[in-house]
Order: C-alpha cells, then structure tokens, then sequence
C-alpha cells in the first residue's frame, strides 16, 4: 500500500505505474481471455464490472481486487472497443465499436440494459447502430460523455466522444449526441486535434498517424480528458499517451513509466472509484502494443492509486467520472 498526499498531481497518478497502489501486467480474464481495452467501473452490488474484447468479441467480468477477473459473459460477438456507464437509474449503457465482419467498417452500437441482473443476463432492452457521418470508412472508440435522462432512456440526452476516420486515412477526433435513443448527430472535434498535435510538436513530433481512443475525469476542481496519439502511420510503436486540461484547452505529453521501461501505450481508460481497500483511487488501463513493450509487460495493463487521509479530518483530492458531470 502506497500512502499518497493530498498534493499528488494527476500526471503522478496516471503516469507512475511503479508508485500505484496495485497493478497487473497483461491481465487475462478466468477462461484466460486477453482483456484488451478494458474499462473499469464500480459495480453498484460491491466489487468492480470491466467490459473489453478479446479478437471481435466484447466480454463483461466482474472482480473484487480490480487486478483478478471472473468472466462472466460474452456481451457483443461481432465488436470491439467497448465502454460502459451506470446510468442514474441503476441501468448501463454500453458503446462499442460494431463490425459486422464483411468488410463493411466499424459503427457505433448503443445499448441499454435496464439493471444489473439485465447486464449480467446480456438481456439490453434498447440498442442503436449508427450510421456513419464523418467517414466512408471507420467510426468507433467511443467514450460516453455524459448521459442525461428525463426520466428514462426514450427520454434522454447521450454525448459521445469518437474517432471518425478522416479522408479513409488517418484517425481524428469528434463528438456525437444521441437524443432519445433515437436522434443523433455529429461534429468533428478540431480544437481536440489541434491541441494535441501541438502538443506533440512541443515534444518534436509531427502527428502522422492516429488521434484515437480517449477517456476523461474530474481530478480536484479540473476536468482532464486523456488520449492516445500515433505518431507514425501503421508503428504500433509509436503510440504515447497525452493529457488534456479542458478548462483551459491546453494538452501535454504524459509520460508513463512502467517497472521494466515499455515505450508504447494505447486505448487509457480512467475511473475514479473505492479500491478494494476502501480507499478514494483511481482505476487506469492501458494497452501496451508488443512493439514497444519490455519483457512481461505488453498486452492490457491495469493499475490503480489511492488517496488515503492521514487525518480523518483531512481534505483528499476530490475525483469524480467526467461522465457523470453535467
């Protein structure tokens, strides 16, 4: 355990894998199941739920320790890249990225599960394929924003982060706004774009590859978003993680030290939850391509840090999910 001070920046907390509370490198679900791109969140009878893919499949577990997981089924035989959000009605909403395998390109899928026993049966009473707006070719990596409802799902505002495949040839950013499951719409996200790729240059790169997956939280009183950025078109190992301020716009380099030094690193995924400890923390993952792994380390990473008073009068850091924020 990893006692931390009120001070600890968000860059320590998502960066410092070494200095985390608790981490696992190239996590496998309890079928021995890769658990690439995992997003964590608390489940609302105790525990955690972490929905990933492994090939073209989208898989739910549940764990107790975040670092050991029982599958507990196949949510999505023909996607990738998926995330889920409780909803204020105890229900999920779950975003993937849909291929139906022909070559047709990726969508993204909505569903929504009406409860927990729902989600645990697989049982979704509302699902939506969208189509295509931005690109010919690709769409997906999706993060849900923020999910208002009034009272339900048929009456609800849904905010989606994505990337949108840009002339068929390079991954940027955009933003998507379902309105009663029913009626969506979209814009291109340049400000995103070009903070990051400012970024980069400050970091003496050019951005010729990807902008892709994204996720965000609320860390003290800021809103951070945190990206994957590609340097080069098709190297796997140039993939390096950025963090963004949205008060203010303005994106960084975040460096992510590992215990044996990896170099590459994709898809973050961030959730400010209870450890198993009991403590306020933060869960990440992150993928780390074989291309820029060191020994033991590629494959998907989870890792958590938390925030624990000294003084039980003391002020922690607060941390609350981007998405829940309205």
């Amino acid at each position: 355990m990893n006692p931390m001070p009120a001070e600890l920046s968000i860059q320590a907390v998502l960066g410092d894998v070494v200095g985390s509370t608790g981490h696992r490198y190239g996590v496998r679900d309890s079928d021995g199941n890769t658990m690439d791109t995992a997003k964590i969140i608390a489940n609302p009878s105790g525990g955690y739920l972490a929905i990933y893919h492994r090939g073209d499949e989208v898989k739910l577990a549940s764990s107790t320790d975040l670092l050991t997981w029982e599958l507990i089924r196949t949510l999505d035989p023909q996607a990738t890249q998926p995330t889920i959000h409780l909803l204020p009605t105890g229900g999920f909403l779950t975003a993937v990225e849909y291929n139906d395998q022909v070559g047709s390109g990726g969508r993204l899928r909505l569903r929504h599960y009406p409860g927990l026993d729902a989600l645990l049966a697989g049982t979704f009473d509302r699902e939506r394929t969208l189509a295509r707006t931005l690109s010919l070719c690709n769409e997906g990596t999706p993060t849900v924003l923020a999910a208002s409802l009034s009272p339900d799902i048929d009456h609800s505002v849904i905010e989606i982060g994505f990337h949108y495949h840009r002339n068929c040839d390079i991954d940027r950013q955009a933003r998507g706004t379902l309105i009663d499951f029913s009626f969506w719409s979209t814009e291109t996200d340049p400000a995103a774009d070009h903070a990051l790729t400012t970024a980069a240059t400050i970091q003496g790169h050019t951005v010729k590859g990807n902008i892709g997956d994204r996720d965000s939280l609320v860390f003290g009183d800021t809103r951070y978003s945190v990206h994957e950025i590609q340097y080069t078109k098709n190297d796997f190992g140039s993939w390096r993680m950025y963090l963004r301020n949205l008060e203010t716009g303005i994106a960084e380099f975040l460096p992510v030290v590992t215990h044996g030094g990896s170099t590459a690193f994709a898809n973050p995924t961030v959730t400010a939850l209870t450890s198993p400890a009991g403590h306020p923390a933060i869960v990440a993952t992150l993928f780390i391509p074989s291309e820029g792994a060191a020994d033991g380390e590629g494959g998907e990473l989870i890792y958590y840090r938390e925030f624990i008073d000294r003084d039980p009068t003391a002020d922690v850091p607060a941390v609350q999910n981007a998405h829940s924020v309205r």
